[in-house]
């Protein structure tokens, strides 16, 4: 048996037509052993919205039509005039229902604030995997979400970097290389250690962006870009640098 609660002033009520159906009475001997328990009730010091509450609905000609909602305390009352099968049934069907919506009750809600933290956490754990930033970027990230929403912070780790980074020109130039940017960049694209991504641009279409591989990141790490949080910035272990250049080459050449 399936039985509608419905919630009305922060109570539980059932229609008394769908009792009736339960019950297999028709809605009209229902409303008359409803109104004598009304009657008594009047004349003792229960009030009778507790059990049962006046109410209409309109029938398939439109004409309104008097009902009742049935409380708990109301279907306690109609079950407990009834015997055998239909009585157990419906005794065991509303008291199921009612319990299982107070306990709904029960169940502390999450509140917006704390949903939309947790997307937003979410959101931080999928980009930080997509452009594979490193531990301290993660942190930043997790730090930025959490006062965005006013969370303390003092749980989350002091990431220390012991490893030196730096951009690509900027080792370029202390290794004096003599060679570009842009060229290495090429060729570190082709041996699959950087790769283009896009992203959303502000003003329209799409705007491309390096990051380092997961082949890449033993030589460096992505960093996020503190122009456009939304890119990476790679930036290069200065231990590992010439290892890099022997790689595309660079020191080969030179030595030849």
């Amino acid at each position: 048996m399936n039985l509608t609660i419905i919630k009305q002033n922060d109570q539980f009520l059932v229609d008394s037509r769908e009792v009736a159906e339960m019950v297999e009475r028709s809605h009209s001997e229902l409303m008359k052993t409803i109104r004598s328990y009304v009657e008594y009730l009047g004349e003792g010091d229960f009030a009778r919205t507790d059990f049962f509450i006046e109410n209409n609905y309109q029938d398939i000609q439109g004409k309104k039509r008097p009902c009742y909602l049935l409380t708990k305390k109301g279907c306690d009352l109609v079950a407990n005039k009834m015997t055998g099968e239909k009585g157990i049934r419906f005794t065991a069907a509303y008291v199921t229902k009612f319990d299982q919506m107070e306990k709904e009750l029960t169940i502390p809600q999450k509140s917006a604030s704390i949903q939309s933290f947790e997307m937003q956490l979410i959101g931080v754990q999928y980009t930080s995997q997509i452009l594979r930033v490193d531990e301290t970027s993660k942190i930043l990230m997790l730090e930025q979400a959490h006062n965005q929403h006013g969370v303390a912070t003092n749980h989350l780790p002091i990431y220390v970097d012991a490893e030196v980074t730096k951009s690509l020109t900027v080792l370029l130039k202390e290794n004096n290389t003599g060679i570009g940017a842009a060229k290495v960049n090429t060729k570190l694209i082709e041996l699959g250690i950087l790769e283009i991504k896009e992203r959303p641009s502000s003003k329209g279409g799409t705007k491309e962006f390096k990051s380092l591989t997961e082949f890449g990141s033993k030589y460096g790490k992505n960093l996020l870009n503190p122009r456009s949080p939304k890119e990476t910035q790679p930036h290069y272990y200065e231990s590992r640098f010439k290892d890099l250049l022997k790689l595309i080459g660079y020191l080969e050449a030179q030595t030849a």
